[in-house]
């Protein structure tokens, strides 16, 4: 789902999926967490991973773009 809306606004933001207990650079930035999250424009962390949740935050994303 997630690649189909970074493929959908190709070129308004850049999508991150970071998997927990396999990915693990994310710390620094954003603290550990365990569950995977979604990471938009290096911004916005969407741990919440259902489709109105990260359709909102890529919504959000294009609308401070």
């Amino acid at each position: 789902m997630v690649q189909a809306l970074e493929k959908e606004y190709e070129g308004k933001v850049h999508v991150k999926i970071y998997k927990a207990g396999k990915d693990f650079d994310y710390i620094p930035k954003y603290g550990a967490v365990t569950k995977s999250m979604v990471v938009i424009n290096e911004k916005k962390a969407v741990t919440k991973l259902t489709k109105p949740a990260i359709r909102k935050a890529f919504e959000e994303a294009l609308k401070t773009c």
